[in-house]
């Protein structure tokens, strides 16, 4: 697993305990956005088992209560992690939304997370391969531009 970016190694300064409730919470809000309404049920729970330890987590500064976007970050690989938000994102929302399949507009969702991601790591870098062949300009150093 490690090969294909996942960590399963838990820091030693992380707390278990929190980890483990970033993972129920998680899977809590998840699943029940699906079956809830948005307003107000699935709100004040998202206010209640995600804002509040997201909240505690930044203001503490406490390296053994990591915030959700660091557990995921540490966990998974960014290739399935931006598909995957992007995917839910776009699968809960079209859900609220009313949408007739939401699965579908989820999975589109996906591709643009996985396109987002993709294109941020290599626009990351320096281009490995430059467009430096073109033709000079007459007396001059510079790149003639292409008709």
């Amino acid at each position: 697993m490690e090969a294909l970016g996942f960590s399963t190694n838990i820091p030693a300064q992380w707390n278990r305990w929190w980890l483990l409730m970033w993972a129920a919470t998680s899977a809590v809000l998840l699943a029940s956005a699906f079956f809830v309404p948005f307003w107000p049920t699935w709100t004040i729970a998202a206010l209640v088992l995600f804002l509040i330890p997201e909240l505690i987590s930044v203001w503490k500064r406490d390296d053994g209560l990591p915030p959700l976007t660091h557990t995921i970050r540490h966990f998974l690989p960014n290739w399935i992690a931006f598909p995957l938000i992007y995917g839910l994102l776009g699968t809960i929302g079209s859900q609220w939304l009313g949408f007739a399949r939401p699965f579908r507009v989820g999975a589109l969702f996906a591709l643009l997370g996985w396109l987002t991601d993709h294109f941020t790591v290599t626009f990351a870098h320096p281009d490995p391969f430059p467009f430096s062949q073109r033709a000079r300009r007459a007396g001059t150093d510079s790149p003639r531009m292409p008709l």
